[in-house]
């Protein structure tokens, strides 16, 4: 080997541009993002799971009653969101900000999410979520929401105590 050769091996490649990998990414993740969320609120759930991995799981960081705090796989995110959704008569999510982080692999989006409940009632609140993805496809999920709000819109489903 040259001296050259030992001197990166092993290490990423000394010409690629970070900026520009970080620059795809960002525009990778948040396509799966918004795509996956249109879905969502539109109640295609089925079309919704399939951009999270086969193994992906949800965990909320404020767990509250009605609702495991980790959800895994693709058979219990579905049952999980159908019936968040099926409570619902419509639902948007606005002041959506996606920030990508320095690992390729992991965003933060801020938004804010507004439901119209079956029953004529209203939902507002405020989420950070952190979202890892993999192979194009959503891979974790860790949500903060304003847990009261959160636990009040459970009960009202029927999720809570």
């Amino acid at each position: 080997m040259t001296s050259n050769t030992i001197a990166t091996a092993g290490l990423a490649d000394p010409t690629a541009d970070p900026a520009a990998d970080l620059t795809a990414a960002r525009a990778r993740n948040e396509d799966v993002w918004r795509r996956s969320s249109r879905l969502l609120y539109a109640g295609q759930i089925d079309e919704f799971v399939g951009h999270w991995c086969e193994d992906a799981s949800y965990e909320a960081a404020l767990p509250v009653p009605g609702l495991p705090a980790v959800i895994t796989g693709h058979e219990a995110l579905h049952a999980a969101f159908s019936g968040l959704v099926a409570g619902a008569r419509s639902i948007a999510a606005h002041d959506v900000r996606f920030h990508q982080t320095d690992d390729p692999d992991v965003a933060i989006i801020e938004e804010r999410l507004v439901a119209e409940l079956a029953d004529g009632s209203g939902y507002e609140n405020r989420f950070i979520i952190r979202v890892t993805f993999r192979d194009g496809r959503i891979a974790d999920m860790l949500e903060y929401y304003g847990q009261f709000a959160h636990q009040d819109l459970l009960r009202r489903l029927g999720f809570g105590s």
